[in-house]
């Protein structure tokens, strides 16, 4: 049991001080003030007085990879969302993340599809056709999927036909808005979600660039992202139809602060303390830098970015939910994320919310995870600091629990040849 603990209560994103923790196997027993409530007999009891105890940290967009697992962990993130990735080797990792074989956070499945072309994405089975659509669906459904990414090069014509047979079956549908698309379309045509930041601002540079297979996805919101503002009525209309249809953003927006703003031989301002604390052969990709920026275009790079993050407020200003995923590399990268949300204008207790409690309702899942409480899963991060006065005290996590096993992240950093952060002293 945790004890003199400052919870973050996810509900209603509020602080709450002395507050003790029980866990029983791998639930949360009780929750209450210290001396409030009963310690059971021979429990163990750990003082985190001065400390922020959280429910575990939600990444809602990875691809994991060999060796993600541990990198979650140890960065709090007890919830991944898997956007797209080979089946049976995802499958084989969650299970043994599931059964204590390896560690690594509690993994949602989302499949992903795409069409045949150029720039069509790594995956073995395309869907070119609605026979190939169904046959998609339903082996994803069959496997335990619960969302289906629709992904560049599918035909727009197929985008109806995936959602409905994805929601035939339960699932959510998001994805990358195909080439040819507008955003508007995608949501007209059953898409429940959007990952990345760049496909809303598309919507408006459907004119300059319709097939977003290409880098112009990325190029053309470099170049014209600065002149799209939140208060024009394009805007407006769009966010209008976001909230109608109850859509769902996955900005990924610490991709577009390395994509417009890192310059090469440099290390981005928000990632040197952490860079510092990896192994040198990590470290260097840091130092590739983002885009290759044309001359005389260095200003209006970095203030598309701004313009990204001003979207990013005027979206969680008009009530559209969004998720906090990071489609960067495992563990290190949500921290960033959040950071960056902070920094667009979004207030520290409600990016918390978000990152915690909002990815579980998001996936249906907050009745069982996401939140301190009894009888949810015992899935909890110690915190050296308050992340609410600070949010950079979350690249400051101590303890991490995953359904009632306790993990030291000092003792994983090493393990892994991470350097454990330093305190930073009186």
């Amino acid at each position: 049991m945790f004890t003199g603990a400052t919870l973050f209560d996810a509900d209603r994103a509020v602080l709450r001080p002395r507050q003790t923790v029980v866990i029983e196997g791998d639930r949360i027993a009780a929750v209450g003030p210290d001396g409030g409530v009963p310690v059971p007999g021979g429990a163990e009891v750990v003082p985190v007085k001065g400390k922020t105890l959280l429910s575990g940290l939600w990444d809602m967009h990875v691809h994991l990879a060999a060796g993600d697992g541990l990198l979650d962990i140890a960065n709090g993130v007890t919830t991944v969302r898997d956007m797209g990735n080979e089946m049976d080797t995802l499958l084989a990792m969650k299970k043994s993340f599931d059964d204590g074989t390896a560690i690594g956070p509690r993994v949602v499945l989302a499949g992903l599809v795409d069409g045949s072309g150029p720039y069509t994405a790594p995956i073995k089975d395309k869907v070119d056709t609605p026979a190939q659509a169904q046959a998609a669906v339903e082996t994803y459904a069959r496997h335990g999927y619960v969302q289906l990414k629709i992904y560049s090069s599918i035909k727009p014509e197929l985008v109806p036909l995936l959602a409905r047979l994805a929601h035939e079956h339960g699932m959510r549908v998001s994805g990358h808005v195909p080439a040819f698309m507008t955003a508007e379309q995608f949501v007209l045509d059953g898409a429940d979600e959007i990952q990345h930041e760049n496909f809303v601002f598309l919507d408006f540079l459907f004119d300059t660039v319709k097939d977003t297979r290409t880098p112009a996805r990325f190029t053309a919101v470099a170049e014209h992202g600065a002149g799209i503002d939140p208060s024009q009525p394009r805007v407006k209309a769009l966010f209008k139809l976001f909230l109608e249809h109850h859509t769902v953003i996955d900005p990924t927006i610490n991709v577009f602060e390395t994509l417009f703003v890192a310059r090469r031989g440099a290390v981005l301002p928000g990632w040197a303390d952490v860079a510092d604390r990896l192994p040198a052969q990590v470290r260097r990709r840091f130092l590739g830098g983002g885009l290759l920026v044309p001359e005389g275009k260095d200003a209006l790079y970095r203030d598309a970015f701004r313009s990204m993050l001003a979207l990013v407020k005027a979206q969680f200003d008009a009530g559209i939910p969004m998720v906090a995923g990071t489609d960067e590399m495992a563990g290190f990268t949500l921290p960033r994320e959040l950071e960056l949300w902070v920094e667009a204008g979004i207030p520290s207790a409600k990016v918390l919310q978000i990152a915690t409690l909002g990815g579980a309702r998001v996936m249906g899942r907050d009745r069982e995870i996401g939140s301190v409480a009894p009888g949810k899963l015992a899935d909890l991060i110690v915190v050296d600091g308050d992340p609410v006065a600070d949010i950079h005290a979350l690249r400051r996590v101590e303890t991490v629990v995953k359904g009632g096993v306790v993990y030291s992240v000092p003792a994983l950093d090493r393990a892994i040849g991470v350097q454990p952060w330093a305190h930073p002293g009186p």
